[in-house]
């Protein structure tokens, strides 16, 4: 496991199989379990706490008995969440399935991120667990994928269970990303150090602060350009905000929803991109960047005059560009 942590014990998805009903050889590392586990429902046709969601973290390893096992009711898109006691970056999940001949983790799709949106579910994917051998133990590796929350999510159109056994999780605590903070007008904004293409940068502001910058008017943009001028860390020549041009058209707007009342572009050397950044070199310039050059970006957190405006990715279920 290299540097990894064993960061709490609970379900997982497969591609080494084992003999079970034993415990992985990886659960002798003397890590205290951590986390606190939810799930959609309760199976209620045990008696009370013998489904509880708890039990796939309890550091059990009795794959034949269905009562150290969590399971919900029979329902629509069953899910189980963990929420870990930090942010860390998953190298390996593993999981010792339920002897059954039922397949209850066929389909089941693992996800890690930090937000809470439809329950955690739609964070981005690390996997989909696809015929899980009965009693055996599987591991799947999800590369340093970083998170608050690990979910075990059964999309389906039919009613179903989610039957979970004992997991373990494994990884190491994900430093944060430099930073500098300042007020703003009736808002704060900060600076990130850490470089994503754009709308990996929009995840990350929409999971840790409010969105991707929003400039409203000549106050603002001095603040900013004052921020970025004492900023403690090395900055790429351009910044992400949260601008954004029309798909078809080329009317500009903000993803935060406010109107966009003052800009201040650079008209010198534009490129066709529908993504917008400010200089970090000079001062009070936009320019249109391509998306998925990685740059450092700007968040914020306060009230806006308008409604977010909603950002779907296709890749949202993986890293959303290459690093």
């Amino acid at each position: 496991m290299g540097s990894s942590r064993l960061i709490c014990s609970f379900i997982g998805v497969l591609i080494h199989l084992r003999e079970s009903p034993r415990c992985s050889a990886a659960s002798s590392i003397d890590v205290p379990l951590r986390g606190a586990a939810v799930q959609s429902s309760t199976y209620s046709g045990r008696s009370a706490g013998h489904a509880s969601a708890g039990l796939a973290i309890d550091g059990s390893c009795s794959p034949a008995l269905r009562d150290s096992c969590a399971a919900t009711n029979y329902t629509v898109n069953p899910w189980w969440r963990l929420q870990l006691d930090g942010v860390y970056r998953v190298s390996v999940i593993e999981i010792t399935n339920m002897h059954s001949t039922r397949k209850w983790l066929d389909g089941v799709e693992i996800h890690i991120g930090n937000s809470l949106v439809n329950n955690g579910n739609d964070n981005p994917r690390c996997a989909i667990i696809h015929d899980v051998p009965d009693g055996l133990t599987q591991t799947v590796h999800c590369w340093g994928m970083e998170g608050v929350y690990v979910n075990f999510y059964k999309p389906t159109t039919n009613t179903t269970f989610l039957v979970l056994c004992e997991v373990k999780v494994y990884g190491e605590l994900a430093p944060p990303p430099p930073s500098i903070s300042t007020p703003g007008v009736g808002m704060n904004v900060t600076l990130v150090g850490k470089r994503l293409c754009w709308s990996d940068a929009l995840f990350y502001c929409r999971d840790y602060h409010w969105d991707l910058l929003t400039l409203r008017g000549p106050a603002e943009q001095e603040i900013v350009d004052d921020l970025v001028a004492r900023a403690p860390f090395p900055l790429t020549s351009h910044l992400w905000v949260g601008l954004r041009r029309s798909i078809l058209g080329s009317s500009w707007f903000w993803m935060s929803g406010d109107p966009m009342d003052f800009t201040q572009w650079d008209e010198a050397s534009q490129e066709p991109s529908p993504c917008g950044g400010i200089s970090s070199k000079e001062r009070s310039a936009w320019r249109q960047r391509f998306c998925g050059e990685h740059l450092n970006f700007i968040c914020f957190t306060g009230p806006t005059g308008g409604k977010k405006v909603r950002f779907f990715s296709t890749t949202r279920v993986k890293p959303t560009c290459k690093n």
